[in-house]
């Protein structure tokens, strides 16, 4: 049995500053990859994009692939070429075109899964969005674009400021709320392997930012959730429609209940270092899409 463990090429467009341990951000796969080999199975680290013969493989699992936000369209083309040579790819090629446009929140709403209101707001026609905005009462905004990794492009600006960030975007975004409890609790991640929570890790914000991702100097450390919140991320994730290997539900206190931020299906950082066992746990999950 051979696997193509996925990951970028090279970093995303939008990393333009020095990270101090590039490595380090590759932790999970090398984990990943030797967990596999624990059980017999070999495994490598490709480029998603990478020139190969596909069908020397026989599972192909999407991990750290963060540069597909520069080219969408060639990406998804490359997952189904990959299915085309006959290398199953996890989590389902579905799943993660469904997952790469942050639309998806909007699903997940309607779903009856409680998330951070959200509106839409297209640049070209930004009447509607800022309508809406002032008629909630919104004083202060999170921006973010509706393709993107890393809180790329992700901007906190009062509401009275959107018309004029509107009027530069690329492209479009969605428009929420700011919730406060991204400085004051963190903002919690869920790590979902084979079905189940893993672990939970809570994300704190570098001193004067919002952004709870440790290459903005977010601090990480694991965090025991209590059984009322552990509970509300199991019916989340029941929500969903596909049987997948591993997810990352981020989750802030909105209004005094747990919300969805993001949920990440395609190339989440896991955190399998805080977590012992993890790395065996999303290897036996992965093995478990092996043939025969």
């Amino acid at each position: 049995m051979r696997v193509a463990v996925l990951r970028c090429e090279r970093l995303p467009r939008f990393v333009t500053w020095e990270i101090p341990d590039v490595d380090a951000l590759f932790d999970d796969d090398r984990r990943l990859i030797e967990g596999l080999a624990r059980r017999g199975v070999e495994a490598e680290s490709v480029p998603w994009s990478a020139q190969v013969d596909w069908s020397t493989f026989d599972l192909a699992v999407l991990r750290s692939t963060w540069d597909y936000v520069d080219r969408l369209p060639e990406f998804l083309a490359a997952l189904e070429a990959i299915e085309g040579r006959g290398c199953r790819v996890r989590n389902p090629v579905a799943a993660v075109r469904w997952n790469s446009d942050k639309g998806y929140l909007e699903d997940l709403a309607r779903w009856g899964v409680s998330v951070v209101p959200l509106i839409r707001a297209r640049p070209d026609d930004p009447g509607p969005a800022l309508r809406a905005v002032a008629a909630i009462g919104w004083d202060e905004l999170v921006v973010k674009p509706v393709v993107g990794v890393g809180a790329a492009d992700v901007t906190r600006l009062p509401a009275s400021h959107l018309e004029r960030h509107l009027a530069s975007a690329a492209g479009p975004v969605f428009v929420q709320p700011f919730a406060p409890s991204v400085i004051d609790e963190g903002e919690y991640s869920y790590a979902v392997i084979g079905g189940e929570v893993s672990h939970v890790v809570r994300k704190r914000p570098a001193t004067g930012d919002f952004r709870a991702h440790g290459i903005y100097g977010a601090t990480v450390e694991a965090h025991a959730p209590a059984a009322a919140d552990l509970a509300a991320v199991h019916d989340l994730y029941a929500q969903l429609p596909w049987e997948l290997d591993y997810a990352r539900i981020d989750v802030v206190r909105y209004h005094g209940r747990l919300a969805v931020l993001e949920l990440e299906l395609i190339e989440p950082i896991l955190y399998l270092s805080l977590a012992p066992g993890a790395e065996d746990r999303l290897a036996r999950a992965v093995a478990r899409d092996l043939p025969g």
